[in-house]
């Protein structure tokens, strides 16, 4: 093999120095280059497996069910895995096709962030947030008390601008609440309704027919077999094409779907909604998270009612037929604000003085039990998780 020779009037430390030259330009870039293509690569997987990412997704997510509070010396550990469970199924919701038809409030939330960037961009960093809080919270108390009270302070108060913010670019409508879960409801049912024997994409059924098919005595025209009445996931043909009819909300535009607040007291109302978590998280930081304090309990617990009254009374003098005349999405947001209430009897003094003893009792109960003591221990994991942290009983 022959050798290549410097040329005349070249030195060989020349040469040396021009190549290693030429390879630093190069190897950096390619290294550079490297973590696009894993990520590219990793993308094309998710969305080529959609199926199997989703039951691995809930196959690690029941994990979350039995693993806070089991590292009591080490917890950050149990709420890392956690959050991560969390952002990368907000990932893999972001990369994988929304199911078909979408549901009326991811229609409506659809409709947000494409008519808004900037909707679009306090949406995402919300939701980043939330998933993320408890996990910030557990870093600032190893820094002390008025840390940890700091960072509970000023994430409350990020949240607080963020939902202003959105209702401000959505016309002064009530912010929808955004949460994972209803991005995996909604690629749950997609997957499910794929999987059901007989029924295609299109919702007609094409599964086990009658055996014979139906001939019209007048014309004798034969008509082809029906699915049979256990042939849809083992539901008669009236009740699957029932769930099945077209609602009023589906056919509305995607701006319909949640009216805006036109009247000063539903304004008022929103607002002392938006505002509750900052001012109990800043009473509390004054009472240096003292539980046996009752007035910063007090304080959000009364800023919630008077807000849901209010919201009620504007929704009756508002529209004929008050509640009932709202939209599927507001009716859901109405009650999930709703069952988020009852989150206050976890949290401050009240769980201090009331709930925290029935909750140890209940599980001191169950030990000893065959198969309820791992209920018990369940609980006590999730009581370190309440008795501790402000964020591990947040609704917003």
């Amino acid at each position: 093999m022959a050798v290549e020779t410097p040329a005349p009037g070249v030195s060989q430390s020349s040469n040396t120095s021009t190549l290693n030259a030429r390879l630093q330009a190069h190897i950096p870039t390619y290294y550079l280059s490297l973590p696009s293509q894993w990520l590219s690569t990793y993308n094309s997987f998710v969305q080529a497996n959609a199926s199997q990412v989703s039951q691995i997704e809930s196959a690690l997510r029941s994990l979350q069910y039995i693993i806070p509070g089991r590292f009591h010396e080490t917890p950050i550990t149990s709420e890392s895995l956690q959050t991560f469970l969390s952002l990368l199924t907000a990932y893999h919701t972001h990369l994988l096709p929304s199911p078909s038809p979408l549901s009326p409030a991811t229609r409506y939330q659809n409709f947000c962030q494409l008519s808004s960037p900037i909707y679009k961009r306090c949406a995402a960093l919300l939701r980043t947030i939330q998933y993320t809080q408890l996990l910030c919270e557990m870093f600032a108390k190893r820094a002390g008390e008025k840390m940890r009270w700091r960072v509970v302070v000023i994430l409350e108060t990020v949240k607080a601008v963020l939902r202003l913010c959105m209702g401000r670019v959505s016309g002064g409508r009530p912010v929808i609440g955004t949460a994972i879960g209803d991005d995996r409801q909604e690629r749950r049912a997609d997957n499910e309704a794929a999987s059901i024997p007989g029924v295609g994409w299109d919702g007609i059924g094409d599964g086990p027919p009658l055996e014979t098919e139906w001939k019209m005595p007048r014309t004798g025209m034969r008509l082809p077999p029906m699915p049979s009445n256990s042939g849809i996931g083992g539901e008669s043909v009236s009740d699957f094409l029932g769930k099945r009819v077209i609602s009023a909300d589906e056919i509305k535009s995607a701006k319909r779907l949640v009216r805006q607040i036109a009247t000063v007291q539903g304004q008022v109302a929103e607002l002392m909604w938006i505002l509750r978590p900052v001012v109990y998280a800043l009473a509390l930081q004054r009472c240096q998270g003292n539980k046996s304090d009752w007035r910063p309990w007090a304080l959000g617990f009364a800023m919630e009612i008077v807000s849901r009254q209010l919201a009620r009374k504007d929704i009756r003098e508002t529209l004929v037929g008050g509640v009932r005349a709202l939209s599927e999405v507001e009716r859901e947001e109405l009650k999930r604000r709703g069952w988020a209430m009852a989150w206050w009897g976890m949290r401050g003094s009240f769980y201090e003085n009331v709930t925290r003893a029935w909750i140890r009792g209940f599980a001191e109960k169950l030990k000893g039990k065959p198969l309820l003591d791992m209920v018990g221990v369940i609980v006590e994991d999730y009581d370190y998780l309440w008795d501790d942290y402000y964020f591990s009983t947040t609704t917003t």
